[in-house]
């Protein structure tokens, strides 16, 4: 008879994410994610396999949120420049309340692992690929109803912003002075006026 899991999976791979991205892959071992979720070593190895398949689930949980919470926020109705306005200064709140040291996860795992590891950068390229897809239709229906100028082509432009965006998520680990960075912001989005 086979034995049931004593443990919710689900809030053992949040676990897991905090301290993944607390930490980075390479800094927490297997130990450490046995002692954050409680779960003995050969449990987390018989659910999950190794430690790279519990950070790949903890980055498709913290994708699959960010992914959420860009989506509802661009769906909100909001003028466009109001809109990213609003989502680069809550960025910069965010990145500040923890004085910059986690960041993004998702950007602490291009850092650490894209390139180097086929798997991780695979998971990335398809998740900041629907970020700038959900944004690029934004910017398409913003730049149709005249709310901002047709300077480039939608993708293009979701691009650089979202290069913009990600960049303070670097930039705060290293200085994490609010008018630094909302002055960053400010230049990144004035590309929305350019004609």
């Amino acid at each position: 008879m086979a034995r049931t899991k004593a443990f919710d999976e689900s809030l053992a791979i949040d676990q897991a994410m905090n301290l993944f991205w607390e930490h980075g892959y390479e800094a927490t071992s297997v130990r450490d994610l046995s002692m954050e979720t409680g779960i003995g070593i050969s449990s987390l190895y018989n659910a999950f396999g190794d430690k790279h398949n519990v950070y790949g689930a903890a980055l498709d949980r913290y994708g699959e949120m960010e992914r959420k919470q860009f989506a509802a926020d661009l769906a909100s109705g909001r003028p466009i420049k109001a809109l990213l306005g609003e989502m680069f200064a809550n960025l910069i709140d965010t990145l500040l309340a923890d004085d910059g040291s986690r960041g993004s996860f998702t950007l602490n795992a291009a850092i650490e692992l894209g390139g180097r590891d086929p798997a991780i950068t695979r998971r990335l390229r398809a998740h900041f690929g629907a970020i700038s897809d959900l944004l690029a239709d934004r910017l398409g229906a913003a730049q149709e109803a005249g709310e901002i100028p047709r300077a480039a082509p939608p993708l293009e432009l979701a691009n650089y912003l979202l290069l913009g965006l990600y960049s303070l998520a670097v930039m705060v680990k290293i200085m994490p002075d609010r008018a630094r960075l909302e002055a960053m912001a400010a230049i990144t989005l004035s590309i929305l006026d350019q004609p």
